[in-house]
């Protein structure tokens, strides 16, 4: 009988995105569409700003990077 020579890890499970746009959830989580338009409108701000914050840190990140090779 052959030996193995690694031991068997545990699979891991893929990670689970939620689709914000698909129908009803599990758990009680309304779709989006069932969401009321203030908060749609208050939930694209906030993440309008997350991306934007986001991308000006990258921004001054690559700056700071480039001024290494002076």
């Amino acid at each position: 009988m052959p030996r193995r020579t690694k031991p068997l890890r545990p699979r891991r499970r893929a990670p689970h995105q939620t689709d914000l746009f698909e129908g009803p959830q599990a758990g009680g989580m309304p779709s989006w569409s069932g969401l009321p338009t203030q908060t749609q409108a208050a939930l694209i701000e906030l993440m309008t700003r997350l991306i934007l914050d986001r991308a000006d840190k990258s921004r001054l990140g690559s700056m700071t990077e480039a001024g290494h090779d002076l």
